[in-house]
């Protein structure tokens, strides 16, 4: 070999050399399949109708909106390569990216006109849609929605196929935010038409668009797995690191009865786990992901003979010692002064600082008086007992024992608990099978009308079963404002809440999820957000 032909070789080995070391260190942590376990199966992947958390996990693998949300909450390009507002941010203008794709080719590129479809039809009455609330904000939502106004009255306009204007009735700066969300995901006309109804509930109904696609035709074993491969036809501005992410479902599929196990033998890199299997999971050497969830409280159910009666209801929350009773709190809880969440916002302002509180019903010692009236004007010459339903939990016990010690001195009546697992206490409230109960608002979002609107009669998640068309009247009324009046308005439904005795706030809560040693990137959003894996990596 002559000299010229060595130095060749060389040179070219010395220019592979860090470019095989770059791959190596690269594979390392990336293009490795991210196994998590959902508590059950997606009930759909229609971004415009789910609701669930398995749904909405799945979902934001498997599409992408005109912005995603890093760790912080920050909005940063999706669909929209740029965005641009005008000066009191009521008209957003999102530009497109030129490569943004549907996972089947037959389909081409994701278009404004897909977004304005899906808004469209995400606000559409015929839809039911249980998350288009958080669509309101945009212009002449709400009377679509309620079939005063036509669909192309719908402040949302496709410009030209990369430009999309959004109007809105108020300003909002954090409609960027908003826009990451399941609902304002977009959907492909045409691929819905075909689906002739059955969209989202099988792998051959779904047309996405995000860095995730469903692993062929099987990759969606229902009851027992859902299997998706990084997408080659998306273009994001994140490279999805993952080359797969398997999400195992329900307790048959994997056991994952003891998480932190679960996380050490490598079952599941991330999961959701308990306040005190956090505790177990930091002591292995798993990292911690938290964020306030639900607000729980006392719950009447106002269609019971006993609780329809507001007095009688008044009189229960004003017996109560609320310093004692709060002394037993669980160790991911805190004291809630209010039946909405901390950081709940109106139109990307904050939500409390205008509107005030807490509005909680105060102690008084007229309480058994207040009870005697009440019982009179419903015919009952005495008290009935009845058993609270609670979740089984230590803590928990303690706090509505500390109730229960009130009620039974105060009102000579022996009242009791019920404990029970938190499915049964949800299915049992969900199905009005019940007379009081410590349970749990969690809201799809941070807008104060994802909590509010759950107590209007025509809601299918009202947890007291309340039929008042008054209070009614004051959501319809909140949702016609804007700005500050808007907020007043909504501030009143809650008053409404407190001062009628329906909701009694007791403890915020703290949702935790561990993950694995050596995994990182995996992105939990709060208020039914999803998590975000395209950045997932593992040792």
């Amino acid at each position: 070999m002559n000299i010229k032909k060595a130095a060749l070789l060389m040179l070219v080995f010395a220019v592979l050399l860090p470019l095989t070391s770059c791959k190596k260190g690269i594979s390392k942590k990336s293009g490795k399949t991210i196994q998590y376990h959902l508590a059950a199966e997606p009930v759909t992947l229609d971004p415009q109708v789910a609701s669930d958390s398995p749904s909405i996990t799945a979902i934001q693998a498997l599409f992408e909106g005109l912005t995603r949300l890093d760790a912080s909450g920050k909005a940063y390009p999706g669909v929209a390569e740029q965005w641009k507002h005008n000066d009191n941010y009521t008209r957003f203008t999102f530009t497109l990216r030129s490569d943004a794709q549907w996972s089947n080719k037959k389909y081409g590129s994701v278009t404004a006109d897909d977004f304005v479809f899906a808004f469209r039809r995400a606000l559409d009455p015929k839809t039911g849609s249980p998350t288009c609330t958080s669509l309101f904000c945009i212009r002449n939502a709400q009377k679509f929605h309620a079939g005063s106004v036509p669909a192309e009255d719908l402040g949302v306009t496709a410009k030209d196929k990369r430009t999309l204007v959004v109007d809105l009735t108020d300003s909002c700066p954090d409609f960027p935010k908003l826009a990451a969300s399941a609902p304002f995901m977009p959907c492909c006309e045409n691929f819905f038409d075909s689906t002739a109804g059955r969209y989202g509930l099988e792998s051959k109904y779904l047309l996405g668009n995000g860095p995730f696609a469903i692993d062929g035709t099987y990759g969606w074993d229902h009851g027992k797995q859902l299997n998706l491969r990084r997408s080659s036809r998306y273009h994001g501005q994140k490279v999805p690191l993952p080359s797969a992410v398997d999400f195992s479902m329900g307790k048959k599929t994997v056991d994952v009865s003891d998480p932190v196990a679960a996380l050490k033998n490598g079952t599941v890199d991330a999961i959701e786990v308990s306040s005190e299997q956090a505790v177990s999971a930091k002591e292995s050497g798993c990292s911690l992901e938290s964020f306030l969830n639900s607000t729980w409280g006392l719950c009447f159910n106002t269609k019971s003979e006993l609780f329809q009666n507001e007095k009688i209801r008044r009189a229960f929350l004003q017996s109560l010692n609320r310093t004692a009773v709060l002394s037993h709190l669980p160790n991911n809880c805190s004291a809630a002064g209010n039946i909405l969440l901390p950081g709940t916002t109106l139109n990307g302002y904050d939500y409390r600082s205008t509107a005030g509180g807490p509005f909680y019903l105060k102690q008084d010692a007229n309480a058994a008086r207040t009870l005697s009236e009440g019982l009179k004007e419903t015919g009952l010459s005495k008290m009935k007992s009845f058993a609270v339903l609670c979740p089984d939990d230590s803590s928990i016990k303690l706090i509505l024992n500390e109730m229960i010690s009130s009620w039974n001195s105060q009102f000579d009546t022996y009242f009791n608990m019920e404990p029970l697992k938190e499915s049964e206490l949800l299915s049992r409230v969900e199905s009005g099978n019940f007379e009081a109960a410590l349970y749990p608002v969690t809201p799809s979002g941070n807008n104060p009308l994802e909590v509010l609107s759950m107590f209007s009669s025509d809601s299918a998640d009202n947890p007291a079963k309340l039929q008042d068309s008054a209070y009614d009247a004051i959501i319809t009324d909140a949702q016609a404002k804007s700005g500050n009046a808007a907020v007043q308005a909504y501030a009143k439904a809650e008053r409404y809440l407190n001062e009628h005795a329906v909701f009694y706030p007791l403890y915020y809560e703290k949702k935790y999820y561990a993950l694995a040693k050596g995994v990182t990137g995996i992105v939990f959003h709060p208020y039914q957000g999803g998590i975000d894996f395209i950045s997932a990596t593992k040792e």
